[in-house]
């Protein structure tokens, strides 16, 4: 038997060895469940669930006061323009695939890519860089997105990848996610979507949004449409481009109502401050849409009519995954798994909408690769490319989250919707965002890194 004082000096040893694996299993627990939070946060089907907000409406109080000031003086920010004159290097009919900005920056997959488009009929790449997590994924120069470390290097030198992409006949697009942007409502809650009590308010996925009225968080987005425009992008496509789209959201601080109305100006407002400001580096503008919104007349709540938007962009782009329509929606049983009439049906109500504003606005619908509910093979991918040609619709994005397409239901390469060589760029205007913006850097490509190069793309060994 031990006396007490031979006990005595394993006291503090025994507690301090079950203190440090309390402390052990702690940190365990919060790395797992930020682990999770973040595999929840980025999940790239928030970008496809249009079908649940058909009666679900955002309620916003008689408190929500309008706080825009922005009307637009200048015409470029409203009516058609010449894309030819404006890209002459734009293929005549954009078809495109979607790429992360993981995958752009990852070598063998990057290659890939842009082999399956060299060998059949498409010819431009959408990359991602800032995606719905509010990540950057660049290292950017915009002084904002350094002071709250919104960039994530997941491509190591963008003009270079651009420039390499140009010389192999892949037209780039940027993708930029503009309202749901967790990142920055986080770092300031002042820019956040707020609830009654002042705090921000979270969607069903815990996350936090921007508030789309908020003057600064359109400057900092612009920021860094502008730095992609610097880099090489001769089109940027905005992504969440409007409010979000839960139930859930019925109160805000700012103390006053909104009502539909103001909604849809916020979003009209963006769009015409976004192309206005991008006019003198002469870029295709595009807004994504859900695909509802091209036959809803009301603004589900988001902000979003169809008419309205048109008038400020170039390019609209209906998500028309048929996965995401309701049982029953245009009378057909399963949308689902009658992907062909889904998307004719959808799209021949935006053209029939359109053609009565006259807007000078283009429709490139996002069409599904990937399997929910159906399974979705070649010959359903096919028949959405198809029902796009029969309404004369010759340009389509394939959207997959995991950027794995279906080689098979794409037709061969063609010459005349090949993207055309690269034009001399610039010179660019001085940025007048000298609150968002540092100096630029002339420097970048020496100060970082390539992860790869893409050696003309030879297809050999793909």
């Amino acid at each position: 038997m031990y006396s007490n004082m031979e006990m005595k000096p394993q006291l503090p040893g025994l507690l301090f060895l079950f203190c440090l694996f309390l402390l052990v299993s702690m940190i365990s627990a919060v790395a797992t469940s930020n682990l999770i939070a973040r595999k929840v946060m980025s999940s790239t089907w928030d970008h496809v669930i249009q079908a649940e907000i058909a009666n679900a409406a955002l309620v916003w109080p008689d408190s929500l006061a309008k706080t825009l000031d922005y009307v637009p003086d200048s015409a470029c920010s409203v009516g058609p323009r010449d894309l030819a004159a404006l890209q002459p290097d734009r293929p005549r009919h954009v078809r495109a695939l979607y790429a992360t900005g993981w995958t752009a920056g990852h070598g063998s997959r990057m290659k890939e890519l842009v082999g399956l488009v060299c060998e059949t009929e498409l010819n431009s790449i959408v990359i991602e860089i800032k995606d719905d997590l509010g990540e950057i994924s660049y290292v950017s120069g915009v002084s904002l997105a350094a002071s709250i470390g919104a960039s994530v290097r997941k491509i190591g030198d963008l003009e270079r990848m651009l420039e390499e992409l140009h010389g192999s006949g892949v037209y780039p697009i940027a993708r930029l996610v503009v309202f749901k942007d967790p990142h920055l409502a986080a770092a300031r809650p002042d820019l956040a979507i707020c609830d009654s009590s002042g705090k921000p308010w979270r969607d069903g996925r815990g996350m936090m949004w921007t508030d789309p009225r908020k003057r600064e968080v359109w400057q900092y987005n612009l920021a860094i449409a502008r730095e992609a425009a610097r880099a090489g992008f001769r089109e940027i496509q905005f992504d969440y481009v409007r409010f979000p789209d839960d139930a859930r959201l019925t109160m805000t601080s700012n103390g006053a109502g909104m009502e539909g109305k103001d909604r849809v100006d916020a979003i009209v407002d963006f769009l015409a401050y976004a192309r206005q400001e991008l006019e003198p580096y002469k870029v295709v503008v595009t807004a994504d849409v859900f695909g509802l919104v091209c036959s809803s007349r009301s603004d589900m709540g988001i902000g979003q009519i169809l008419e309205d938007m048109a008038v400020h962009v170039d390019y609209v782009a209906p998500m028309v995954y048929p996965s995401h329509y309701r049982k029953g929606e245009y009378g057909i049983e399963n949308p689902n798994a009658a992907p062909g009439a889904t998307v004719r049906r959808s799209l021949s109500d935006a053209q029939a909408r359109l053609a009565q504003v006259q807007s000078g606005a283009r429709i490139i619908p996002w069409l599904q690769d990937f399997s929910l509910g159906h399974t979705y093979t070649a010959r359903e991918v096919r028949a959405q490319i198809e029902a796009a040609y029969e309404c004369d619709i010759y340009e389509f994005m394939l959207w997959n989250p995991r950027n794995v397409y279906t080689m098979g239901a794409l037709g061969g390469p063609d010459p005349e919707d090949a993207c055309r060589p690269k034009p001399q760029l610039g010179p660019f205007p001085e940025d007048v965002a000298l609150l968002l913006e540092g100096p630029e850097s002339t420097s970048r490509r020496e100060a970082l890194s390539f992860p790869y190069r893409l050696d003309a793309l030879s297809l050999e060994g793909l």
